[in-house]
């Protein structure tokens, strides 16, 4: 009876252990698989994050130097109605010339909303800030103070979106100027 039955089970042994090992080896190719797509998952959400970064500072860069242009277009106006005696803001495209220094402005303010980085962040917000006196004044740009507050953020600006982009391109982010640092600290 032994020998009948020492086959049986054996054979019994064999199946329960293959198909437990299947099993296993099943789960274990599932979760191998789960982890492997997870993992590209997560990293092509990283290269999606970080290009729209890029994006935004490349067009945060583009509105940053309209605005310069803009202001800049206005300071010439201003020394040549100066020379003349006259307000700018009443020469022949004065008000224009207002109209899309303001308009450069707030384009810089809506491109910093999509900004992700502190720093850059509180860098526009200096420039956008201090830009306002330098169009909506009678003395513009011709105040040393605002002209200085205005250009320097402009830098600043510059200088943190500059530092973020090579971070962001796997370059080593230079040290810091004091030029980065918030008007408050």
């Amino acid at each position: 009876m032994l020998t009948v039955l020492l086959p049986l089970i054996t054979l019994v042994l064999g199946f329960v252990s293959s198909y437990l090992l299947e099993l296993f080896r099943t789960r274990w190719t599932r979760q191998n698989t789960q982890d492997t797509r997870n993992a590209e998952r997560q990293q092509a959400e990283h290269l999606d994050r970080v290009a729209f970064e890029r994006d935004g500072l490349r067009a945060m860069h583009a509105a940053i130097h309209d605005l310069l242009s803009r202001v800049n277009a206005i300071a010439m106006a201003q020394a040549k109605a100066e020379a003349a005696g006259l307000d700018w803001r009443e020469s022949d495209g004065g008000q224009e010339l207002r109209a899309a220094a303001m308009h450069a402005n707030v384009r810089c303010s809506h491109e910093s909303a999509l900004l992700l980085h502190p720093p850059v962040i509180e860098a526009v917000e200096r420039l956008t800030s201090t830009a306002y006196p330098m169009y909506w004044t009678r003395e513009s740009g011709m105040d040393p103070s605002h002209n200085g507050e205005f250009y320097g953020a402009a830098t600043a600006a510059g200088k943190a979106i500059a530092t973020r982009l090579r971070e962001l391109y796997g370059f080593p982010a230079s040290t810091a100027s004091p030029d980065l640092q918030p008007s408050g600290a």
